[in-house]
């Protein structure tokens, strides 16, 4: 007899029947009683199958951001640089300079009487003793030019021509522009040009040697800067022949600009002791491969200001904003 109002006692053990009278579960019973129930089985269904779910889902938001990034100004930059080989570009234009370009300095310093090695460790930023192995390398004198005769003279003018012959191609196929092969004028044009760097150059080591003592190396950077930012902004519109603005390449100077006192800074902290391992190591080629990395940097701050500008114009402008307003009347004349 069980008290009124409480329920049946259940039997236990696997003799357990349910209210229908069918054997009951054991778990069942247990918590029924109050008792632990066994741990559920770990095995989820449909756990399986959404592992793949999830890898697929990252997987595919993976490949949206890359694709943004590839779309986005950081991808089109970088597309816009391979597309000028801005590396192999770089090192064709060091190359050239060190092998036509410097000599014809060298030589144009020592009929100047300036002094061709004071000039690179300005611009370097070199310090007394990378400065002595880089004058270990270069000797130039007076006999120099005396010895140099017309057709060597004529050899030095037509290897110079070639440092504003590839920068012409390189701002052409930044902007879209024809190229313009050959003729007296382009000639002439690329000797001026060869004549203005040379006074650039000039320009900015005498700025060094002057704002050095006075104000530090922030007060020559600053003055560096300023300077580079006029000449290449000159250089772009001259080499193209006034077929941009104005306007429309000072975003291409002012990268240039600060692209190239980047450079210096990164020179003036690491290109000394560069030097000097260099030729404690290999000796004077050592310098060389300085000189020569140096001269690689610079080639890619050109490239990465020439499309920075245009990138800049592009996304600020309508299309063909870039054009002269000289070009574009004629343009729409005909």
């Amino acid at each position: 007899m069980q008290p009124p109002g409480f329920p049946p006692a259940t039997p236990e053990g696997d003799s357990a029947v349910d209210h229908d009278g069918q054997p009951a579960d054991n778990a069942a019973v247990a918590h029924a009683r109050g008792g632990p129930s066994p741990p559920p089985d770990t095995a989820t269904p449909g756990t399986g199958a959404s592992r793949p779910a999830k890898a697929r889902t990252w997987r595919d938001k993976g490949a949206a951001t890359a694709d943004r990034i590839k779309t986005g100004p950081v991808g089109t930059f970088w597309s816009r640089l391979s597309a000028v080989d801005f590396m192999n570009s770089a090192l064709m234009f060091a190359g050239l300079f060190l092998v036509c370009f410097f000599p014809f300095l060298a030589v144009v310093d020592a009929a100047a009487g300036r002094n061709t090695q004071k000039t690179i460790t300005d611009r370097l930023g070199l310090n007394a003793q990378a400065a002595h192995d880089v004058d270990a390398l270069i000797t130039v004198g007076n006999q120099t030019v005396s010895a140099l005769s017309v057709l060597g003279a004529i050899v030095l003018v037509l290897f110079a021509i070639g440092i504003p012959g590839v920068l012409q191609a390189w701002y052409e196929k930044v902007y879209g522009q024809t190229a313009r092969y050959g003729g007296l004028r382009q000639f002439t044009r690329k000797l001026i040009w060869v004549a203005a760097f040379l006074v650039y150059l000039w320009i900015e080591a005498l700025v060094g040697q002057q704002t050095g003592p006075a104000g530090g190396r922030l007060l020559t950077f600053v003055c560096e800067f300023a300077i580079a930012v006029l000449f290449w902004w000159w250089t772009v519109r001259f080499l193209l022949d006034g077929r941009i603005s104005w306007r429309a390449l000072f975003p291409a100077a002012l990268a240039t600009g600060f692209c190239l006192t980047g450079l210096a800074v990164f020179s003036l902290l690491l290109f000394s002791g560069s030097i000097i391992s260099g030729e404690n190591s290999y000796g004077p080629i050592g310098v060389v491969l300085v000189l020569l990395y140096y001269l690689i940097g610079a080639g890619v701050c050109l490239l990465l200001g020439a499309v920075f500008g245009q990138m800049w114009n592009e996304s600020h402008h309508a299309p063909g904003s870039t054009r002269s307003p000289g070009e574009t009347s004629s343009a729409a004349a005909k």
